[in-house]
């Protein structure tokens, strides 16, 4: 993928992984948001950035999940990854029967207008209790299944909970991982990737993990209410970015 490519061009790529690094390892999620869209755009190889994305998060995630781990509480994490395990390859089994663009465009309309809603303080409320993280991690999983957006849906329900920021990050980062390895497991076993990608991840991975590392480092000092206005931005970020991919057909 780096083959022939400006000078200029290889630190604004280090650039965006380094950003995608922060907001996972900040967030507990939201590597591929940042970094697939823009890294598609740059580099102009949109099936080795669909696959560098959940590895290299998988990587970021299961070392932030080492250093969050004592945060993660039993009850918020079982309903939520037991769902998503069900979700995920149920919308890898519907995919073809469905008109992707179409759920895409109603993903990102959704999130947009969510985060406008969150933003602007309109009064929205979600319940707590394992069913409603149950549905979120369900509802993720189906949708990344299906389209590689399901991040929004956990993240939201998250952000309207009452936790403690580091409860909420490990249950996402939990959720996150989890993706990830699916997305990954799907993509070697189907046989779509090439071994000449993975020295792309080796390039790219210093880059992430320094990121990854100042995000840790910055979630420290931030409030619950910070917290959530972050995961609210990220999400409406998502909606940009799934409008982009219908726009440019990625």
């Amino acid at each position: 993928m780096f083959a022939n490519i400006p000078e200029g061009w290889l630190l604004l790529g280090a650039l965006v992984t380094f950003m995608a690094g922060f907001v996972q390892g900040f967030s507990g999620f939201g590597f591929a948001i940042v970094f697939t869209p823009i890294f598609s755009l740059i580099f102009g190889s949109p099936q080795e950035v669909v696959f560098l994305a959940p590895i290299l998060g998988f990587i970021l995630s299961t070392a932030v999940m080492i250093e969050a781990r004592r945060a993660l509480r039993r009850k918020h994490a079982l309903p939520l990854l037991l769902a998503t395990a069900i979700g995920t390859p149920l919308g890898i089994g519907i995919r073809t029967l469905l008109n992707i663009q179409a759920l895409k465009l109603v993903i990102a309309t959704l999130a947009l207008l969510i985060a406008f809603l969150r933003l602007f303080k309109f009064p929205l409320k979600i319940p707590d209790g394992y069913r409603t993280l149950a549905t979120g991690g369900f509802l993720g999983g189906l949708l990344n299944g299906t389209t590689s957006m399901g991040g929004p849906v956990p993240s939201l329900i998250i952000a309207f909970q009452n936790w403690d920021v580091h409860e909420a990050r490990a249950a996402l980062v939990s959720f996150n991982l989890l993706s990830y390895f699916l997305a990954t497991t799907v993509a070697l076993g189907a046989h779509i990737a090439k071994f000449s990608w993975f020295t792309s991840i080796l390039w790219l991975l210093p880059f992430a993990a320094f990121g990854s590392i100042c995000g840790v480092l910055a979630v420290r000092y931030v409030s619950r209410l910070t917290f959530a206005l972050f995961i609210t931005g990220i999400v409406g970020l998502s909606g940009c970015v799934g409008l982009t991919s219908i726009i440019l057909k990625l």
